[in-house]
């Protein structure tokens, strides 16, 4: 059977964005070649972010204020599957560090009955040292913790099923969102598959940070003594 090279019509690709004008009419020009189902979340933008996401879909959902990665990852769920009626959402990332030629990569699987796809980068040189060492060590810290190994847990780029939203509906709304999905995915029944992805990393891409891990240790932490 040949490979579509479209998403199917109720699959719809969520964009969260905050101040992303430099980028995010590259990303959506490519990722309209794979589907015209564009949910773009503006989080609070202060540039021309929303004005140039409409010239590419006519769903643009604005927050008044920055809220964060995981409140607009939330808000682009809510509206595809409670307004949309998708049975599939894909989240890819507005500042161009994702191939949207790979949407069809993660709907392959979808397709094979997983319930979840998550998005791994290669731990390549290409990939900023501090980044790696980071991957690396949240990735041992909740197979520690929660005894499932997740290669990548900090990549952005992930699809997944209505009903698997469902399972994993997450509270964090900053960008600690990518630990709680995975944490939420761990204690679930859920299958998962992990995709081998290209990253493209700009000079602003600074990695982790101290007080990043600190902050991603102590949220780890937590959820672990909730159960």
């Amino acid at each position: 059977m040949q490979k579509s090279s479209k998403l199917q019509h109720s699959y719809w690709v969520v964009v969260p964005a905050y101040n992303e004008e430099k980028y995010l009419a590259k990303v959506l020009k490519k990722i309209g070649h794979y589907t015209s189902h564009i949910i773009v979340v503006d989080d609070g933008s202060s540039d021309q972010t929303a004005t140039i996401a409409s010239q590419y879909t006519a769903h643009v959902l604005k927050h008044r204020v920055n809220l964060g990665k995981g409140a607009a990852l939330t808000t682009g769920c809510e509206y595809a599957f409670s307004v949309q009626d998708a049975q599939a959402v894909f989240f890819l990332d507005s500042d161009d560090q994702h191939d949207p030629h790979e949407l069809i990569l993660f709907q392959e699987q979808l397709l094979k009955g997983y319930d979840i796809v998550f998005g791994i980068r290669g731990l390549t040189k290409d990939m900023p040292l501090v980044k790696r060492m980071g991957n690396i060590f949240i990735s041992i810290f909740i197979y520690i913790l929660f005894g499932k190994y997740f290669s990548d847990v900090l990549s952005g780029y992930k699809a997944f099923t209505k009903e698997a939203y469902h399972t994993i509906r997450w509270e964090t709304h900053d960008y600690a969102v990518e630990l709680e999905i995975a944490v939420r995915v761990a204690r679930s029944l859920l299958k998962r598959k992990g995709v081998i992805i290209k990253t493209i990393y700009h000079d602003h891409d600074r990695g982790m940070t101290l007080l990043d891990a600190m902050h991603f240790i102590t949220l780890l932490i937590n959820w672990r003594l909730s159960i």
